[in-house]
C-alpha cells in the first residue's frame, strides 16, 4: 500500500481491530468530537475499562490513494455492552462510519496525540 502505513504484520502484533459505529449523541444532537468504538471480543464494561488510555489509529485514504493516519485516545467506557468513547486529533468524518480502526495495546498520553 503506502510507505506511511504500518504493515499488517506489525498492526496485528501491536493492535486489535475495532469498529467505528457512531458518534456520541443525545436525543437531538450529535457530538462528532467523540467517536464510539466497539472493540473486537469485548462485551462488558469491565473488560472495556482495561483499554481506557490506549491509543487508537485510523487511516484515511484520499482519491489519489495516499493514506494519512489519524491518532486518538480512548477516554472512557460508553454504556454496559463494552463500547468505548475515543477522541481523535481530527474528528472522524461521517463517511468513516462502519470502518475499521486499530486500538493500540499500550497506553498513550492525551498530549501525545
Amino acid at each position: 500500500m503506502v510507505e506511511e502505513m504500518m504493515s499488517m504484520d506489525v498492526l496485528s502484533r501491536t493492535t486489535i481491530p475495532a469498529n467505528f459505529f457512531s458518534y456520541k449523541r443525545g436525543q437531538r444532537r450529535l457530538y462528532p468530537r467523540y467517536a464510539l468504538l466497539s472493540i473486537s471480543n469485548v462485551g462488558s464494561r469491565e473488560s472495556a475499562s482495561q483499554y481506557v488510555g490506549n491509543g487508537v489509529l485510523c487511516y484515511k485514504v484520499n482519491k489519489q490513494g495516499e493514506a494519512r493516519a489519524v491518532h486518538g485516545v480512548i477516554t472512557k467506557v460508553h454504556g454496559m455492552s463494552g463500547a468505548v468513547r475515543a477522541r481523535f486529533t481530527r474528528n472522524l468524518d461521517s463517511q468513516a462510519l462502519g470502518t475499521q480502526v486499530f486500538v493500540k495495546l499500550y497506553k498513550v498520553e492525551a498530549e501525545e496525540i
